[in-house]
């Protein structure tokens, strides 16, 4: 080969590189803002797509998860994007969603301007096609976003056709793992909270299960909080069940023989203390037979 062909493949190599590269040197920031370009009007919602959550972001900009929340938190101090908590589709725990404040379009529309015109090279059965970021999506039968090309681009250092084409059905796999996993998690700490405590043996071996499924801090405050309050919400009206159970057993003055068995089954089943029973008891004496003072009355 010439020296003139030589120095043509090396050029058209520098040239392939450069746009691969243009595209894969956007910060982490900038990814993020990216990705969020395309969910406008959140602000209008009381439901948010599962699409802004930190582990559907974190999987789409290609950021791990442990440094994803250090660049949100940055974005929102600089008034760049919003954090809400809110229902999210498809899910059953309110969870903190993200999305661009009104001062992030700009930024993010830069960014956006900036990278839909650069040439990158697709590949396709050894042949390779030349065209902007922009009509990447025109090739492909499902949606392909500007951040789905970054992503695919610092992942592969490449783009090609077949990888394109895969992104929804690798995006879904992955997303529906993880989901997955943060049932299973759930169910465990349901489980341990089922008594109204953890002990320290059960907190060693939630602990230990989180880290294999890989839940975040975040995803076990939130849904230990959650679980926590259907606890409380169920302890109260276990009580509620338990004090009109004892109203009616005391209907003849006292608890005694079988009453007395099924009173305790119940107490038990419903996982109250001895002292709630007996602060429960004397609520239910008081409430039937009226306060000590008027029945010793009564008697005389």
């Amino acid at each position: 080969m010439s020296e003139v062909g030589k120095a043509h493949i090396h050029v058209t190599r520098i040239t392939v590189l450069m746009s691969i590269d243009e595209i894969t040197s956007l910060t982490s920031k900038e990814r993020i803002l990216l990705y969020l370009s395309d969910f406008l009007h959140m602000d209008d919602r009381f439901e948010l797509p599962s699409d802004l959550i930190q582990e559907t972001i974190s999987y789409c900009t290609g950021i791990q998860r442990k440094h994803l929340s250090k660049y949100l938190d940055d974005l929102m101090k600089d008034c760049l994007i919003v954090e809400r908590k809110a229902h999210i589709q498809g899910m059953k725990q309110r969870m903190n969603g993200y999305y661009l404040a009104s001062s992030g379009y700009s930024k993010a529309s830069a960014i956006r301007d900036r990278i839909k015109d650069i040439e990158v090279d697709v590949r396709d059965n050894g042949h390779t096609v030349k065209m902007k970021v922009c009509e990447v999506d025109d090739i492909t039968p499902s949606r392909i976003t500007y951040c789905d090309i970054v992503r695919e681009a610092i992942a592969k250092g490449e783009l090609t056709l077949p990888g394109l084409m895969n992104l929804d059905a690798k995006k879904r796999e992955v997303l529906e793992t993880k989901e997955r996993s943060t049932d299973t998690y759930k169910r465990a700490l349901e489980t341990a909270w089922r008594d109204g405590q953890v002990t320290a043996t059960e907190r060693f071996l939630i602990e230990e299960l989180r880290k294999h499924l890989n839940i975040t801090d975040a995803q076990h405050k939130a849904l230990e909080e959650e679980i926590l309050t259907h606890v409380a919400q169920d302890h109260m009206e276990f009580l509620r069940t338990y004090r009109g159970v004892l109203e009616i057993a005391l209907s003849d003055g006292e608890i005694s023989g079988a009453e007395a068995e099924i009173v305790e089954v119940l107490r038990k089943t419903f996982m109250i203390s001895r002292k709630e029973h007996e602060n429960l008891l004397a609520d239910a004496v008081s409430t039937i037979c009226g306060p000590p003072g008027c029945r010793d009355s009564d008697a005389e």
